[in-house]
This record gives C-alpha cells, structure tokens and sequence, in this order.
C-alpha cells in the first residue's frame, strides 16, 4: 500500500479506487495523507476480492457516508462543491 501512496502523490491524485486488494476486513484507516475505505470478506473467508478506495484527507469533510456492500462492491457519497457526488468501486 505505501507504493500506491507514493505513486498517487506523485501524480496528485485525490480519489482513487483499487480492485483485489484481498484484504480480510471492512473498516476505515488512515495511510499517511489518505483515509483509507475498504470491503474485504469476513475474517474467517480466505482472501480474496476486496475493493477499497483512497481519499486525500483534505476531502474528508465532504465525505458524507460510505458503504461496505460486499467483498466486491463499495459505495461512497460525497458533497464536493454542493453537489453530490456517489462513488462506486467494484
């Protein structure tokens, strides 16, 4: 995770969405400058899918909610600008 960290700072990107990162949990952390989303299976399930995205953390007051759907599927909304803004990774 701390090459793509690296990688997304180089190039300045704000938002990312990553596929197959296979990790055993659903929850949230924070990656350096970036609040980390993810979906992964349930402990006990072998790794496997799992979809997270990265935030910058100058976002995170505009993140107004999120959802673990499953292993495969996140859903977050956003308030940029008033506007709404729903984010899917899958």
């Amino acid at each position: 995770m701390e090459e793509i960290i690296r990688e997304i700072n180089i190039v300045k990107i704000d938002v990312v969405v990553l596929t197959e990162t296979k990790k055993e949990r659903t929850g949230s952390e924070t990656l350096g400058n970036y609040i980390h989303l993810l979906s992964g299976v349930k402990k006990y399930e072998r790794t496997k899918r799992g979809v997270s995205v990265l935030i910058n953390k100058m976002w995170k007051g505009s993140i107004k909610n999120w959802e673990a759907i499953d292993g495969r599927i996140l859903k977050l909304d956003m308030n940029i600008w008033g506007y709404h803004l729903t984010i899917t990774g899958k």
